[in-house]
């Protein structure tokens, strides 16, 4: 038994609540990201620390699920001893900051919850009354984005398209929608295991705001992957539980529908309705077929140990197809938007039937748990998420909930071992260690994301050169993998063109900072094309045409170094080089920019008057 119960509950459930909810705008600049990857860090070391008190707790499904997080983590430690760049892997990239080091921690956190969940008799109670409590307020901070009020994060981030089109993305407190989407599918089914288990009207209210108010979000986020996991979780919520169907039942859905009906055909609903006009119009998924296909080919040819965490970004460009590139010209690509091809990509074929041999495991622990409401209810989240995340890669906070999930399905579904075993030194000695190191990350990752911050801030007010001592110091606490050149190159030279002090010193540092970029940014092709923007005003034509073909030969199919090359070689009155460039461009675009198009006519119609000049002054023969 745990030496102290409540001090560990208190800290999981502390981890599990803020981790959805906490953000931290002006402190830091990745504001949704990095506090979330804090807490984590810093929780798990804590729990780590209270886990040497504690026996450990054994049951046939602990020792599965132990078996699996090792595996987890072995394949993750040699793809990244293998990876292309292995302080990305081992730190994470900014978009998400799931490298080595964060999985790592998610997988502690999996096995603490696992120990707590198998050690006390309500432990999966305490969790998902947590679960559904956190969820309330982030539920109703994304409803309230859908009607325009926040503030927090600007809401032209999440407005899409223009008048009766326009539609509204809420990404609530996860940064981005689908991953708000996927969230939301554990808070509504944290509420039905309240209603369906909970005695106490106070806590079956809970569950019903939470599952109601979760329900209500997760439609308005207009997520189908979101929204096609709620089926899947709701059918296997049935099929497992099998109710008996009552006429108040009948007449309470009823209501629901004719008053989400009525929502949608009203004025309130016309987002919505844009929304689903997107549905029709974009039937495919954004392409996602296309995109699987071509990240598959990409995994396949370093099966044994994958790319490396986090390295998709860097890789992928040159392996997209024509067929995608021309489809969506001006989409970036940051994952395989799937799971279990993630997990492929990044750890070849070990990751895969890890997370696949997971997945089977928490599905088993519904089959064998002696609690049919509990692992009813935990099965329909998982089913929820495991079918949602068949459309989205996963993020800290939806890769924990999944592995969440999963932990308490098997520390309930197992009768567990009688008795328990003391640890021995050597592992005291490795939690202790790990607690360390997860702390010594989350204060780098703290004071660099807080000095970027103040970077942005001061680039703003114009003081240049203090933005670049901030910069300095940034550098010397950033954590592996922590880059934020590109940014800095692009913040520095749009501070320089402003007018404002220091502006010539300020483009040497946007200059500086793009040559660096260009070895170690995440988007290699992105780099090489600012690094080209930077040369072009110049006038450095041979610097800029190299910076160029090196940005076309991290992304060959990616229109915008094509159209700019052909743009140089015009200039440098190169017409038929130029015009070679401009009609692969305009192919590659798919006619998504007409500007791109009419580029070509212009370069192809003086090439061709060109052409007949030259013709014209040549000598004839006869």
């Amino acid at each position: 038994m745990w030496d102290s119960v409540a001090d560990m509950a208190v800290v999981l459930a502390a981890v599990v609540a803020l981790l959805p909810l906490i953000l931290a705008p002006y402190a830091v600049f990745y504001f949704d990201i990095t506090p979330k990857i804090i807490v984590l860090l810093a929780g798990t070391a804590v729990a780590l620390l209270l886990a040497l008190r504690a026996a450990r707790s054994e049951s046939e499904g602990l020792r599965y699920l132990r078996m699996i997080l090792i595996a987890q983590g072995l394949s993750l430690a040699v793809s990244t001893l293998f990876s292309t760049d292995r302080a990305l892997s081992f730190g994470g990239g900014g978009w998400r900051r799931f490298g080595l080091i964060t999985q790592v921690a998610v997988l502690l956190f999996t096995w603490l919850v696992a120990e707590y969940v198998a050690a006390s008799p309500n432990g999966v109670r305490n969790l998902l009354r947590v679960v559904a409590v956190a969820g309330l307020p982030s539920a109703f901070y994304g409803v309230l984005q859908y009607f325009g009020w926040d503030p927090v994060i600007d809401p032209a981030a999440y407005h899409v398209g223009e008048g009766e089109l326009a539609i509204v993305r809420p990404p609530g407190t996860m940064g981005y929608v689908s991953y708000f989407a996927t969230y939301l599918l554990s808070v509504i089914f944290a509420g039905a295991w309240l209603v369906a288990t909970e005695r106490a009207r106070r806590w079956r209210t809970v569950g019903m705001a939470a599952a109601g108010l979760g329900t209500v979000a997760l439609v308005l986020t207009g997520t189908r992957a979101a929204m096609l996991g709620l089926v899947a979780g709701t059918l296997f919520l049935i099929v497992w539980l099998r109710p008996k169907i009552r006429a108040r039942w009948v007449g309470a859905s009823a209501a629901v529908l004719a008053a989400m009906a009525g929502f949608y055909f009203s004025p309130w609903g016309q987002l919505l309705r844009s929304r689903a006009r997107w549905f029709i119009d974009d039937a495919s998924g954004g392409g996602r077929p296309l995109l699987w296909r071509d990240s598959f080919a990409m995994a396949f040819k370093r099966w044994p140990v994958g790319w490396g965490p986090e390295t998709f970004s860097i890789h992928f460009p040159r392996h997209e197809s024509v067929a995608l590139a021309r489809a969506y010209p001006d989409f970036y690509q940051e994952s395989p938007h799937n799971i279990f091809l993630d997990a492929f990509a990044s750890q070849g074929t070990l990751g895969l039937l890890v997370l696949l041999a997971l997945t089977a495991l928490g599905f088993y622990a519904v089959w064998r748990s002696p609690d049919r409401a509990t692992a009813a209810c935990l099965g329909a989240a998982l089913a929820a998420i495991v079918v949602s995340q068949q459309f989205t890669a996963f993020v800290m906070p939806t890769a924990l909930y999944f592995y969440l999930t999963v932990a308490m399905l098997v520390a309930q579904g197992f009768a567990p071992a009688p008795g328990s075993s003391p640890r021995s030194g050597l592992v005291k000695s490795t939690c202790v260690a790990l607690a360390v190191l997860l702390l010594v990350c989350a204060v780098q990752l703290f004071e660099a994301d807080k000095s970027l911050a103040q970077v942005s801030r001061l680039i703003a007010a114009g003081q240049l050169t203090d933005a670049a001592a901030g910069y300095q110091r940034m550098e010397h606490w950033a954590p592996p993998g922590f880059r934020a050149d590109l940014w800095y190159s692009r913040a520095m030279a749009g501070g320089a063109g402003r007018g404002k002090q220091d502006s010539t010193y300020a483009w040497q540092e946007g200059l500086t900072a793009a040559v660096r970029a260009s070895r170690t940014a995440e988007e290699r092709q992105n780099a090489w094309f600012n690094l080209a923007t930077f040369y072009g005003r110049q006038n450095d034509f041979a610097r800029t045409e190299q910076a160029l073909r090196n940005a076309i030969s991290y992304a060959p199919n990616w229109y915008k170094p094509h159209w700019l090359l052909a743009q140089v070689y015009r200039a440098a009155g190169q017409l038929e080089r130029a015009r070679v460039e401009a009609e692969l461009a305009a192919d590659l675009n798919g006619g998504k920019n007409p500007e791109v198009a009419q580029t070509f006519e212009q370069i192809r119609g003086s090439a061709h008057r060109k052409s007949e000049t030259t013709t014209s002054n040549e000598p004839h023969l006869f």
